[in-house]
């Protein structure tokens, strides 16, 4: 079976790879039709071909994970999408596609509760968490879950509209979720240091649970704050390399196989709300496509949500 599903995976991958020729083909006909009246010069044409051979990368992207979803009810990190992906040359350009799950991340959005009035104390422990294990300040949660709430009451670490009016470049405090995981450079307390260090583990686009089969070791560290973890006990370095050597071999189908590690995980996702924030299955896609054509390159950074077989995206920005 093992066999079976990975040549499956094989084929898909065939397919995606030519469809993304044909589809980079076409664009490159178009262009060339285009270009025998347009004015402009060999960097504008190049950039126009780099654009081209972009989209086509993301157009293989959505293939994928269409692909993908019709394998599996699970996503690790062991599957074609999350592989590195060599550079497919055609012609004088070539394209290179990655592509990274959000749910491996914590989302900074969840934080707060529905309403907007108070964070999820849970969730708050659990970013709390990843500021230690990071070596951040923890002022920096109070800092976002101000920039989040909707009101100009600051938390005892945290901003408000009257402190980002008294820089030098003057702005109010948004009280509403993030758009875009950049935004976090306008909280109180994220340098440019703090910003690089977070950006690996925390997002702003995902369903709000953790996949644990692509989730890394400081994210996974994270998970056992809360209240309720006071007596069960704290996911320690240890603990996290455990999951992650485990789910190299048996990728967890479902959120409790997390217990067949080790008899404390068992106990700790019975006993404890951990199981309300942990899933198996990625919606988020993070997908970056990069065109080069004789060294000129430009980039598409896109976020999509895998709704049954289909990508919508919901962020779009060409670099």
């Amino acid at each position: 079976m093992t066999r079976r599903r990975e040549n499956e995976k094989g084929i898909a991958l065939l397919v995606t790879l030519l469809i993304l020729v044909l589809v980079v083909a076409l664009a490159h006909e178009v262009f060339r039709i285009g270009a025998q009246s347009a004015q402009t010069g060999a960097y504008g044409r190049d950039s126009i071909r780099c654009i081209l051979l972009a989209e086509g990368g993301t157009g293989a992207a959505k293939i994928a994970l269409r692909q993908d979803a019709r394998d599996n009810q699970y996503d690790t990190l062991d599957e074609f999408w999350s592989r590195a992906a060599l550079p497919i040359t055609l012609g004088d350009g070539e394209v290179r596609v990655t592509i990274e799950d959000e749910e491996r991340k914590i989302d900074l959005n969840h934080l707060m509760l529905p309403n907007g009035n108070a964070p999820d104390e849970r969730r708050l422990a659990v970013f709390q968490r990843l500021l230690d294990v990071l070596g951040i300040d923890r002022a920096v949660a109070d800092a976002v879950v101000d920039w989040l709430d909707n009101d100009e009451n600051p938390r005892v670490g945290g901003a408000e509209s009257p402190y980002y009016l008294g820089l030098p470049n003057p702005y109010r405090a948004k009280n509403d979720l993030f758009d875009t995981i950049g935004e976090l450079r306008l909280v109180r307390g994220v340098t440019d240091e703090v910003f690089e260090k977070l950006r690996p583990f925390v997002t702003v686009s995902s369903s709000g649970k953790v996949n644990i089969n692509t989730a890394p070791k400081e994210v996974i560290m994270s998970l056992s704050a809360g209240t309720d973890m006071t007596e069960a006990g704290a996911i320690d370095a240890r603990t996290a390399d455990e999951i992650i050597e485990y789910r190299k071999d048996h990728p967890f189908t479902t959120a409790s196989q997390i217990g067949n590690v080790s008899p404390f995980l068992r106990d700790l996702y019975a006993r404890t709300l951990i199981r309300n924030i942990v899933d198996v299955r990625s919606t988020y896609f993070h997908v970056r496509s990069s065109g080069d054509v004789g060294g000129t390159v430009r980039t598409i950074d896109a976020i999509g949500i895998r709704v049954g077989n289909e990508i919508q995206w919901r962020f779009w920005r060409i670099e």
